[in-house]
């Protein structure tokens, strides 16, 4: 085959390419201009003016104005007009090595033509007699049938001084900067599309940074009003309740530091990442960050003693909650927008899942009562890379165990925070109920001193048979209506009492029920394999029966069949066992309290599960260290028992699941420690807790398995239900602890024996 070469020729692009990577790339208008704010950030600025100059009936203009350092004509050619530049890439630090640069694509400057139809630039460098003026035309690239490259734009250098009409420019060698003038606005900038631009310029620059050299200017000029603001918002973070900050460094040590506001209190944290979050998928891999937030409830009474709108603090969290991300102090869009789609960390979801108040089990804290800031730069967190299009990061391994980090630090506070609201409710309720029992009693002292008062008075001689008559009568109704009184107070609390042990009764079928589901779900996922290879045998004897009738010639292999029949046989045998069990527990009997035998449950509930046992390799052991196992008994609900087994076992299941198949075993220890005492240890050698979970693996809600992301995939309900039926219905007491002497995590039960 011969062939010719006809020509050499590079990839052509239209001139509307630049509309496309300017006007169709940037989402918005304001994202378009705060671009250009960061601009003027990685040039070192310390000032940047927003002008915004209005017309209602003829063209209306922006004007952008910063005092960096400025670009030199070579610097305005070479670079600012060579799109997607990766000098910024490169460099990564600014002229004065303070600041990282926040640009690395090279195309922020394209987002003007989405703003403006012209554009006028203005730019100077310190000790520069002249400036750089740069006129571009955008309507050039709207053109048909032309190149990138036949779209050219003037570039003069002026003499100083130079002023418009929009005010002076650069008046001396000494004057350094940008200035961008932008006529013809393609937008209506009425009052709500302003609003918008502050609210996007206000957290532009990140309120938890310690040193605010950057300030932001926005004045508008029309022919109703000239206003100007300066954009911050720090004022507001002295509201909070709670003050949450949280590291973790370049060698994975976590710190975390709680605030108690209100009581003046900090709380401190310190793990290493591998203790804090035991799933090995989660890795830290996104390098050292800092996360800060604010815990704001807008029942806050510091709002009732300042000169403070509640209406605009609403207002105000309304549309800067959540959490933001900022890279080198400048915002990474879209996380934290007062939209669903600014929710990256599903706070709205994780209240609605949990919508009781604080003091309750599972409290959750809601998108408008935090205020946060995640802190990652480009020097240290190179995998947390910007999407193409500037509106997020790549949603890689590094950006979700990022997420799971900062869940987890939210969690470790609603933890602490409820724990200290729960105590101080108790606390409180403890004083009201002690208030109301003294006032009580002062009541009855004051009734039985006017009651004596007026029998002695009966008895004196200078009271008339009349007036005692009448006294002696009041006095035989007020003793009535003390009876009354005193019986209706008993009346009241007997009802209290039936109330209560209704309540009890409802709260104890709703937990047998929470106890049945979880079984049921352990059922499901225990028969799923077992119904599975019964009805792959059965389609085998299928085959084996359909040849002999198609090959009556053919011996039938008898052995096989009864390999087949007894595979089947144990499946079944399996699946009865499960199904036994799960509706024996809503017979009447299984929720009666009665003499159970502990040991016996367990060895049960092993044995149910020993097929899964030998799918994955576990051993398992029941160890009785004192006495006999035949006093091993509690006064208990069965069902109780069989839950709590079912509940440890399922869990050290799913820790073992993580570590070598050759290393798995689960250990349950009895022994005496008095003679009224039993102590029960549970014990695998699995992952073991998350450090700091001691206690809060027991709330409602808490659960230490987690997807990708971090989100909580198990219901937290398990350990929560088997606390209450050891304290709750044993009178026992239940403790863990992160590691065993087995590896894993480890429960100690101490209930009473029963008699």
């Amino acid at each position: 085959m011969k062939r010719k070469l006809i020509s050499k020729k590079p990839f052509e692009f239209s001139a509307r390419v630049t509309l496309q990577l300017g006007r169709e790339s940037i989402s918005s208008s304001t994202a378009a201009i705060s671009e250009l704010v960061k601009n003027s950030y990685d040039a070192d600025a310390a000032n940047v003016n927003v002008n915004f100059h209005l017309k209602e009936h003829s063209t209306s203009s922006l004007v952008i104005t910063d005092d960096g350092w400025g670009m030199s004509s070579e610097d305005l050619l070479s670079d600012w007009l060579r799109v997607g530049t990766e000098k910024k890439k490169s460099l990564e630090l600014s002229k004065s090595g303070r600041r990282v640069l926040t640009g690395a694509k090279g195309l922020g400057r394209l987002g003007i033509d989405r703003l403006c139809k012209r554009l006028v630039l203005y730019t100077k460098t310190k000790d520069s007699p002249t400036a750089t003026l740069l006129t571009i035309n955008w309507r050039e690239y709207e053109k048909e049938d032309r190149n990138i490259s036949d779209v050219e734009h003037e570039v003069y250098e002026v003499e100083l001084p130079i002023i418009d009409k929009y005010g002076k420019v650069f008046l001396s060698d000494e004057d350094h900067g940008t200035r961008l003038l932008l006529v013809g606005l393609k937008d209506r900038w009425d009052k709500k599309f302003l609003n918008d631009l502050e609210n996007e310029l206000r957290l532009l620059v990140s309120p938890f940074r310690s040193n605010n050299d950057f300030s932001i200017r926005v004045s508008t000029f029309s022919e109703n009003e000239n206003t100007t603001e300066k954009l911050g918002s720090e004022d507001l973070l002295d509201f909070s309740s709670w003050t949450v900050s949280a590291s973790v460094s370049s060698q994975s040590q976590v710190s975390i530091e709680l605030k108690d506001n209100k009581r003046n209190e900090i709380h401190k944290l310190d793990y290493y990442w591998e203790e804090w979050i035991k799933d090995s998928k989660i890795k830290h891999n996104f390098g050292p960050v800092r996360f800060s937030f604010y815990y704001i409830p807008q029942d806050n009474a510091k709002l009732n003693s300042v000169n403070f709108k509640r209406t605009d603090f609403q207002q105000f969290m309304r549309l800067n909650r959540g959490v933001r991300i900022y890279r080198d102090n400048f915002r990474v869009r879209p996380y934290g927008e007062p939209t669903g789609r600014g929710d990256w960390l599903d706070l709205g979801y994780r209240k609605a899942s949990s919508p009781g108040g604080i003091a309750q089990g599972g409290w959750r804290i809601a998108p408008n009562q935090i205020l946060g800031a995640v802190e990652i730069s480009r020097r240290t967190n190179s995998p947390l890379n910007d999407q193409a299009n500037r509106e997020g990061i790549l949603q890689n391994d590094a950006f979700l165990s990022l997420r799971t980090f900062v869940l987890k630090v939210i969690d470790e506070f609603e933890t602490k925070a409820h724990k200290v609201a729960a105590s101080h409710k108790a606390q409180s309720d403890s004083e009201q109920l002690k208030s109301l029992h003294l006032e009580s009693q002062k009541h009855l002292n004051e009734a039985s001193t006017s009651l004596h008062s007026s029998i002695s008075t009966l008895y004196e001689d200078t009271i008339s048979k009349d007036k005692k008559k009448i006294l002696k009568k009041q006095i035989d109704e007020f003793e009535k209506a003390q009876k009354r009184q005193r019986k209706t107070e008993r009346e009241y609390y007997e009802s209290l009492k039936r109330e209560k042990e209704l309540l009890e009764d409802q709260k104890n079928t709703l937990s047998n029920l929470a106890s049945l589901g979880i079984l049921t779900v352990c059922f499901g996922h225990e028969i799923r394999q077992h119904t599975s290879q019964a009805l792959t045998d059965s389609l085998e004897i299928w085959d084996v029966m359909n040849d002999a009738i198609q090959t009556p010639l053919l011996p039938v292999d008898h052995d096989e069949c009864l390999r087949i029949s007894e595979s089947i046989q144990r499946n079944i045998s399996y699946i009865e066992k499960f199904s036994s069990l799960a509706l024996s527990n809503i017979k009447p009997d299984k929720r009666k309290r009665k003499r159970v035998n502990i040991p016996k449950v367990f060895r049960y509930v092993f044995d149910l599960m020993s097929s899964s046992f030998n799918a994955m390799d576990i051993d398992y052991n029941v160890l009785i260290s004192t006495g006999s196992e035949a006093n091993y008994n509690a006064l208990a609900f069965e069902i109780d028992w069989e839950s709590i087994a079912i509940n440890l076992i399922t869990n050290s299941m799913w820790a073992l699941e993580k570590i070598d198949s050759s290393k798995r075993f689960i250990e349950v220890e009895f022994s005496d420690e008095t003679d009224n005492t039993i102590l029960i240890s549970f014990r695998d050698s699995g992952v073991g807790l998350e450090a700091g979970s001691e206690e809060s693996i027991f709330l409602p809600m808490k659960s230490s398995k987690r997807d990708r992301a971090g989100n909580v995939t198990g219901t937290g309900m398990g350990l929560a239900i088997v606390k209450s039926h050891i304290e709750n219905h044993s009178s026992g007491k239940l403790t863990a602890t992160a590691s065993s002497s087995l590896g894993g995590a480890e429960f100690n039960f101490r209930i009473p024996r029963a008699k």
